[in-house]
């Protein structure tokens, strides 16, 4: 809610109002760095350093990954905001952010997100010059490549994009390692198989507002169906981690008691497809990615 502190008034605040404006100038700014969506990213690339490490991770490598790697996911973000404020002002979802909102300034967010991205490639590339090119590489990818182009691309658009989010497990996995193999290309076809699904179940739920903004994000008459083609080959995904990276007897029960979940969910909405299935089937593909990666550090943590 806008309290009207950030408003120019005609006399002088108290120290309690000035605390509290500051307070709310500092939240917005953290809001753009989207914390939730970036907390999701830190949390995939925790449990590939740990799957990765044969022991705990040093202080400094889990130190420089989570703190530079936040700082590069959440520029990417706050850069996105920067460029769809237009767009965020058409739609109810999103149209109170700070930008949209008229809270704070366009150029004031876009150089806090540049100044938020430099500094997290910097720490990134104090640990290792290829995670740091790699979060370069998805930096610009979403910030630029997805903001202005993939997004109007409808259902193609999200597929091809859906690597994006993906890549935080590469970068955890070669701060620790210093290489890649086929254990974090398996984490990031986990996460890369569950944006699509993820982001067309929101649609679904959200479809006059994506509608009045004018963007066409759905794949298809049936997006129901593609939901759950894409829930099937993300489930398989997450099995297939089994015998190659042997997480554990934990993430081995969870991968199929969620997994099932999942395609129970997927099925109704597809047998009946309806708003509230929908609504449904985007907050448990959050819990269905949370639970898979949770099962995942607990059965590495277990190993130690």
């Amino acid at each position: 809610m806008d309290t009207g502190l950030y408003d120019p008034v005609l006399y002088p605040l108290t120290a309690r109002a000035r605390a509290v404006s500051a307070f709310h100038v500092a939240a917005d700014y953290i809001s753009l760095l989207k914390p939730r969506v970036t907390a999701l990213h830190l949390f995939t690339a925790a449990a590939a350093m740990l799957l990765a490490s044969h022991g705990p991770p040093s202080v400094k490598a889990f130190a420089l990954v989570l703190i530079g790697g936040g700082l590069t996911a959440g520029a990417s973000n706050a850069l996105n905001c920067y460029f769809d404020r237009d767009l965020d002002a058409l739609m109810e979802r999103t149209k109170t952010r700070p930008l949209p909102a008229g809270r704070l300034s366009p150029r004031n967010a876009l150089v806090f997100g540049l100044i938020c991205g430099a500094a997290g490639l910097f720490l990134l590339a104090w640990l290792s010059m290829y995670a740091a090119a790699l979060a370069l590489a998805a930096f610009a990818s979403y910030a630029l490549v997805y903001t202005l182009w993939l997004k109007s691309k409808g259902g193609a658009g999200t597929v091809l994009s859906s690597g994006i989010g993906a890549v935080p497990p590469l970068i955890g996995w070669l701060a620790v390692t210093g290489h890649l193999s086929i254990t974090p290309f398996l984490l990031f076809g986990i996460i890369a198989l569950w944006s699509p699904p993820h982001f067309w179940s929101l649609a679904l739920s959200r479809g006059e507002d994506y509608r009045g903004a004018g963007l066409a994000v759905l794949p298809g008459k049936k997006p129901e169906v593609w939901i759950a083609a894409f829930a099937v080959l993300l489930i398989s995904m997450s099995l297939a981690l089994i015998p190659v990276a042997h997480p554990g007897l934990i993430y081995s029960i969870t991968a199929g008691l969620t997994g099932l979940a999942y395609f129970a969910l997927c099925l109704s909405s597809v047998a009946q497809p309806r708003m509230s299935i929908s609504r449904l089937l985007y907050v448990y593909s959050i819990v269905y990615l949370v639970l898979l990666f949770t099962a995942m550090l607990a059965g590495a943590l277990q190993a130690r």
